[in-house]
């Protein structure tokens, strides 16, 4: 018996060393996770100290700036302008700007007139007695006063003020940050008077020295924050404060002669929850070891009564152990395996940069990442391949090992869009198919550039093709030219004169296509200045508004006012604006409207064409840009040719949306900072 008491006791000890180290791995667990998340709250209470502190440093600068301005040029001086200066970011935060004389009468104000009534008469005095060049920064609980005095060069004095609004002020380094659940951001001057709090906002204006029982609901004291306050070496720091339940505590000092304390906390249960389900595991596995320990000791009493049942079960029970040790052991490693693989592959699978859907053996989304979903715009989950893009469906040469690939371009509803779908089947241990999956590329941009590639190549080529025949036509056209005007001149029978006048006519089409050859060929330089595009579409319509094949078309400009200028060939830009508008009107036979518009996108400069008319088929709008490709009966297909070399050698794009009986629209997209 002595010796069953013996393991009893050596298998209860070992449970207890493996109970103590799964609440000692716990707790430092819960350390290590709340210095890390600690270090967070602590960057960002520094990031919103330093953006205030930079906000004040440049407030102080403009406004000593302006006092050194109006002591050169004189206080009764026209100070609109500085004013605005000092004021430019008053749509972002509240300010105003004002000049008080020696007797404290408003010289010059700027900004809401109510808050004059507010208006502290030490500011004068306060400014007066202050040195030149030097700003004096008063805190209020509600407003900010930067104060400087301004001594002119015959002698008078006067005081200049800048007010900012408090909440303002906070609310535009704060409003963008998110709080945690039980955890908030808060802001205190260096009196201890609450300014800003992001959760009990009816405690904003009480002071830590002054507290009252409605303070003390989230707090049990203010030591903490007292002492904070009161020491004035440290700029950052984080602590750990007794309250309701423990808090982690960050804190920054803005600096610049601003008193503001940033407060962010967290509650360290939040910390602690995060810890738990990391845990669960490994205490599932010990009361499994417990439980397995008081079987075992059971069986021990049960069965070791006698001798040699004992002597038996003895040695069963150090394989049972040895063997456990193993399991244990393989456990460990295969999960931490399992979880190192996993990591690995989530890594794979958001890096990767293209759609990944996972599909069962009916072709039903039952799996897609971020990209895949972003790129619908959409849930995925649940869908059909052919819900999605009719072109889409699950193969069934799948089946036979093979990986498809096609490029499709009605995906998710998206039109205009290619994406390349490589679909491939999921075997499972008896070689049959279980499901697919699909890997989706958004290759779009890379169809846009074999087109210009192409469109390029063809430009190239017709080029030196058009150089050739203008060169090799041109001089034999020119003498047959010539002597049918001689002949005609000279013939007196009638019938010959019209022959003579017909002939006379198709050579002088010849000659002006030649002429459009030749000038395609020659395409002149580009000389590109600064100048404003709408002007030159207002050129381009005046050219053309008076033209008989406009009377029944209703040209309609929505040009922006804000448009920077361009650096731009105006006269070869025009020549493309005037060939769009009288495509547009050509295809609009029975009359309609034609909408021009311009507008900023990021850095460039867009102008939209967009008619009514009877629109492009799809399978010609591949080709339309192609010289010589024309729709027209008497067009001879290089306008839209030679519109695209302009807007290319400008560094600019040319492209056409279009539907069949509903118009089209062509986009010339023009970079503003590229000097041509």
């Amino acid at each position: 018996m002595k010796g069953h008491f013996l393991i009893i006791g050596v298998l209860l000890i070992i449970v207890s060393i493996l109970i103590s180290l799964n609440i000692f791995f716990q707790q430092s667990l819960q350390m290590e996770v709340a210095q890390e998340f600690s270090k967070q709250q602590q960057l960002i209470s520094q990031l919103i100290a330093h953006n205030i502190g930079d906000f004040i440093r440049l407030r102080k600068e403009r406004v000593l700036y302006t006092a050194r301005l109006l002591s050169n040029i004189g206080i009764k001086s026209n100070i609109d302008r500085l004013a605005y200066d000092v004021l430019q970011s008053r749509h972002s935060v509240a300010a105003n700007f004002g000049i008080l004389n020696e007797r404290g009468e408003v010289v010059h104000f700027e900004g809401n007139k109510e808050s004059l009534k507010t208006l502290s008469p030490q500011i004068v005095k306060i400014a007066l007695n202050l040195p030149d060049g030097q700003v004096r920064l008063i805190e209020l609980q509600t407003i900010l006063y930067l104060l400087t005095p301004v001594r002119s060069n015959n002698g008078t004095a006067a005081a200049i003020f800048l007010s900012l609004d408090v909440d303002e002020i906070i609310s535009r380094f704060t409003s963008k940050l998110d709080v945690v659940d039980k955890g908030n951001i808060w802001i205190m001057d260096g009196n201890g008077t609450l300014l800003y709090h992001a959760i009990q906002t009816a405690m904003v204006g009480n002071n830590i020295y002054k507290s009252n029982t409605s303070c003390v609901k989230c707090h049990n004291s203010f030591e903490a924050e007292k002492k904070i306050v009161e020491e004035v070496s440290n700029k950052t720091g984080k602590y750990i404060a007794p309250a309701g339940e423990d808090k982690i505590l960050s804190f920054a000092r803005t600096g610049d002669d601003l008193s503001w304390i940033i407060f962010v906390s967290s509650p360290f249960s939040d910390i602690a929850n995060m810890t738990k389900q990391s845990m669960r595991l490994y205490s599932y596995l010990i009361m499994s070891i417990l439980i397995t320990t008081i079987v075992v000791s059971a069986a021990l009493i049960v069965f070791n009564r006698k001798r040699i049942q004992a002597e038996e079960i003895s040695k069963r029970q150090e394989a049972m152990e040895k063997h456990a040790a193993e399991l244990e052991g393989k456990v460990k490693e295969r999960t931490a395996e399992l979880f190192e693989e996993k990591e690995k592959l989530n890594s794979i699978v958001s890096a990767i940069g293209s759609g990944i859907l996972l599909l069962d053996k009916n072709g039903v989304v039952r799996w897609a990442n971020p990209q895949a979903e972003n790129m619908a715009g959409l849930d995925l989950v649940g869908r059909s391949c052919e819900e999605l893009c009719s072109e889409c469906e699950v193969s069934s040469a799948h089946t036979q090992d093979n990986i498809e690939t096609i490029l499709a371009s009605n995906l998710f509803g998206k039109q205009g869009q290619f994406y390349q779908v490589t679909t491939a089947p999921i075997k499972g241990v008896n070689g049959d198919t279980s499901g697919y999956i699909r890997l989706i590329q958004d290759v779009t941009e890379i169809k846009k550039m074999e087109e210009q590639m192409s469109n390029s190549e063809k430009l190239a080529s017709i080029g030196r093709l058009a150089a050739g025949i203008a060169h090799e036509i041109g001089n034999p056209l020119a003498s047959v030219f010539s002597f049918v005007q001689i002949l005609r001149e000279m013939e007196q029978d009638e019938f010959k004169k019209d022959s003579l006048q017909t002939i006379y006519f198709h050579i002088n089409r010849i000659s002006e296509t030649l002429k459009q050859l030749s000038g395609y060929s020659r395409m002149p330089a580009v000389e590109s200045r600064q100048c404003q595009v709408n002007d030159v579409i207002e050129t381009s319509v005046n050219l053309i508004q008076y033209d008989k094949r406009a009377r029944d078309i209703v040209i309609k400009k929505e040009l922006s006012a804000n448009l920077p200028p361009a650096c731009i060939d105006a006269n070869q830009i025009s020549q493309v604006f005037v060939n769009l508008i009288l495509n547009a009107i050509d295809a609009m036979p029975d009359g309609g409207s034609l909408t021009i518009r311009s507008y900023e996108k990021e850095n460039s400069i867009l102008i939209e064409f967009e008619d009514t008319g009877t629109g492009i088929p799809k399978e010609k709008l591949m080709k339309i840009f192609d010289p010589f490709y024309t729709t027209k009966e008497k067009g001879t297909g290089l306008g839209l040719a030679v519109s695209y070399n302009i807007i290319k050698k400008m560094y600019g794009t040319l492209s056409v949306n279009s539907e069949v009986g509903k118009g089209s629209t062509f986009t010339i997209e023009i970079p503003m900072n590229k000097n041509t």
